[in-house]
């Protein structure tokens, strides 16, 4: 159990990756306060954790990471409950529309922006005081190997959103140093979850071709020659919260099954 008896903050529940962070979080130990904005997803989270460890200690948060007073909230009960915060996840993400910069509506432009940088700075600022009242802690970042690889336009602002939040993780790992505070970004690709499963089911439809056609196409460029997991992908970002990490900081860590590499 990586980090048993941690306690972890993860943003951005919801069907995909998000709720698998929760649940690995659970089975490795941690005690975990989850956000998102509705209600139902955190009630998701928290059957879904005690599937996997009945005892789990979890915080339920509603919490919208571009609200500054609702981020302060969450770090605020989450040190009144558990005393300390060590980890924080930060997962929570807007995509926004699916065209080209060169056609981007950029008010949702803006709204992709606020909410993958911004709001994300919003939650880890919050943080950052019980962490140095703790003696340390880690931060990570969830982003997007889109940020280096311009895979289709579709992915352009959010691309571009997540690209600022790769520098500004940069920044703060030289910035929090000091206080024994890591930041790490974590870079998965495609993620075989309910977002990705949905896309696979809807492209076969439209393209009149068996699923497997779908994924046979996306992964011929991936070395391990499959869609990596979400829950891998979550396992991975609890690497970097860990103790076994305890001497990384301000790196890239790729969890899309070397195909950052192989392009």
């Amino acid at each position: 159990m990586i980090v048993k008896d941690k306690v972890i903050i993860v943003s951005g529940i919801g069907p995909g990756l998000g709720i698998k962070l929760a649940i690995e979080a659970a089975r490795e130990g941690a005690r975990i306060a989850v956000a998102a904005r509705t209600q139902a997803n955190l009630d998701e989270a928290e059957h879904r954790m005690r599937e996997v460890a009945p005892n789990c200690e979890v915080l339920k948060q509603p919490t919208d990471i571009l609200d500054r007073g609702q981020c302060k909230r969450l770090a605020g009960t989450t040190m009144a409950r558990f005393g300390r915060v060590d980890g924080l996840i930060n997962s929570a993400y807007f995509h926004g529309n699916f065209s080209s910069i060169a056609e981007s509506d950029l008010d949702v432009l803006s709204k992709t922006v606020d909410t993958n940088l911004i709001g994300t700075l919003n939650l880890t600022q919050e943080t950052i005081p019980a962490m140095k009242q703790g003696g340390g802690g880690a931060i990570v970042m969830i982003n997007t190997m889109s940020t280096r690889q311009a895979r289709s336009s579709s992915e352009a602002a959010y691309a571009a959103s997540k690209g600022a939040l790769m520098v500004a993780a940069k920044y703060l790992a030289l910035d929090l140093g000091p206080s024994n505070i890591r930041v790490n970004t974590l870079l998965p690709g495609w993620m075989w979850g309910v977002p990705v499963q949905t896309y696979v089911k809807q492209a076969a439809a439209a393209e009149k071709v068996p699923e497997e056609a779908i994924i046979a196409r996306i992964t011929a460029n991936i070395p391990l020659r499959r869609i990596v997991k979400d829950e891998e992908c979550a396992r991975a970002a609890l690497f970097l919260v860990s103790d076994y990490a305890s001497g990384i900081t301000g790196a890239q860590l790729d969890a899309n099954g070397g195909q950052f590499m192989a392009c």
